[in-house]
């Protein structure tokens, strides 16, 4: 009996250390699922207009709540950091990407916190700042950074890296602000970009692989127009972001577009209510959080909003001394598609070929009768011309572009007078193929049924190096 009893003993004492353990793990593990993280700024020292596209706000800090409870639930994230925004929810919702300066004089970096564990690593460690990082398939993020100052401005490129730092590569090659806006459900980047050479450009969403590769136009608004570096896109195929419309800071308005048809399906959700929208979270099919706030002297604070009846609910989280903006939802969910990458880097050209760069985009009203046809094209690099090249009879051209280099296109006479152009900045990445209908084309133009003549010849090399056009092997 002493024996078993020496057992029993031995055993309830082995459970009783192995409960305490997982108690005491169980308080250092939190449980995020269900909470909203968002970006808690300063109201009396932050900067909410257009031209803080980065969003780098002094002083902010990382904060998860539950909707449910919000005054009692409140949890700062990131009180090791001076300044730090931009959360990012991994697809399993366990880990959370992040915009960080970790002391006041720091760069910002790309830092990537444990949710279970609260512990943060920092992920890029650039002189240059890095903002708005985004997961990818294949444990990867991508991220917006700045560049070296060549004389073009403020220049922020998009580049992709491994989680573990390795594998680092630009993928954007333009001189705009490139800003990663979110993931695709298709595998797309949706990005926010501004042209600031050579002179200042329109903000407008393009959307292209992680890779660089196929880079076009999404969504462009009215003139003076600015857009969020923040947008959703909802299993119905809808992308929701914040637009202010004519160079106007302080209000901004709820829009919808809609995937299949972004340029022509745009749906403004919130004309009709005064006061000014700043982020957008949705959380289920017509409902969601907006960060929100009545006039430009109040503090912005995160409310719920119906898009069903286009009205604004009551406040969920509003302190009066803090901006609160950039809301995520802590929950796991499908990862975008992951697709292929044929970017090859051992090769230094891309191919491009035009069907006929006498086809214009149809604008109402415009008479095209009197517009000269064109007989060249005629690429621009950053500071000289890279070559003129004549098209084909039907107004085909097929190019050998060097690969990585931002050109722009324009079109010429016989006498080298401009028709068209020059067009916006575009670029191709190691041994991709691009293909366009023409020059200012319908974005929904279909090419016609029929072979160009210029794929019928090798593509022109293009810088052309001399008076002549010098034709790839």
């Amino acid at each position: 009996m002493s024996f078993l009893k020496n057992i029993n003993g031995s055993a309830g004492y082995i459970l009783a250390v192995v409960f305490a353990g997982l108690f005491l793990n169980s308080c250092n593990n939190h449980s995020f699922d269900g909470m909203v993280i968002f970006t808690q700024v300063p109201a009396d020292n932050s900067d909410f207009n257009e031209k803080n596209i980065a969003g780098k706000y002094e002083g902010a800090q990382i904060v998860a709540i539950n909707p449910d409870k919000p005054s009692k639930s409140e949890t700062v994230l990131t009180d090791d950091f001076y300044s730090a925004c931009s959360p990012e929810i991994s697809y399993d919702a366990k880990h959370l990407l992040f915009t960080a300066q970790k002391n006041k004089d720091d760069s910002w970096q790309i830092w990537e916190m444990n949710l279970e564990k609260g512990t943060s690593k920092k992920i890029t460690d650039f002189d240059e700042s890095c903002y708005g990082p985004v997961y990818l398939p294949k444990n990867r993020l991508a991220f917006s950074k700045q560049m070296p100052d060549v004389g073009t401005g403020s220049v922020h490129a998009l580049h992709t890296m491994n989680l573990d730092g390795t594998n680092f590569s630009q993928i954007t090659f333009q001189p705009h602000f490139d800003y990663i806006s979110t993931v695709l459900k298709d595998g797309r980047l949706l990005m926010l970009t501004k042209q600031l050479f050579p002179e200042s450009g329109e903000m407008m969403y393009m959307a292209m692989r992680p890779n660089g590769t196929k880079a076009e136009l999404f969504y462009k608004g009215e003139k003076n127009s600015s857009l969020n570096n923040q947008s959703y896109e909802t299993k119905d195929g809808h992308v929701y972001f914040i637009e202010r419309e004519n160079g106007n800071a302080n209000i901004g308005d709820l829009i919808s577009i809609h995937q299949n048809r972004p340029l022509f399906t745009k749906v403004n959700l919130t004309s009709e209510i005064t006061g000014s929208f700043y982020s957008v979270l949705p959380m289920q099919p017509g409902k969601m959080l907006v960060s929100y706030r009545t006039s430009d002297t109040d503090a912005i604070g995160l409310y719920r909003f119906s898009a069903i009846d286009k009205s604004l609910g009551e406040p969920i989280y509003n302190p009066h001394e803090y901006h609160i903006i950039e809301p995520v939802f802590v929950e796991a969910f499908t990862r975008p598609r992951d697709l292929p990458d044929d970017v090859n880097p051992e090769k230094s050209n891309g191919l491009l070929l035009c069907q006929n760069i006498n086809v214009l985009a149809h604008q109402p009203g415009a008479d095209f009768s009197s517009i000269k046809k064109a007989t060249k094209i005629e690429l621009l690099g950053i500071d000289k011309s890279l070559g003129a090249v004549s098209v084909e009879e039907d107004g085909s051209v097929y190019l050998k572009v060097i690969a990585d280099t931002p050109v722009r296109i324009q079109t010429l006479d016989d006498n080298g007078n401009i028709i068209n152009g020059p067009s916006a900045w575009m670029w191709i990445r190691p041994f991709e193929r691009r293909g366009c209908v023409g020059c200012h084309e319908d974005p929904e133009l279909a090419p016609s049924n029929a072979v160009p003549f210029a794929v019928k010849k090798n593509p022109v090399l293009i810088p052309i190096e001399s008076s002549t056009n010098k034709r790839a092997e």
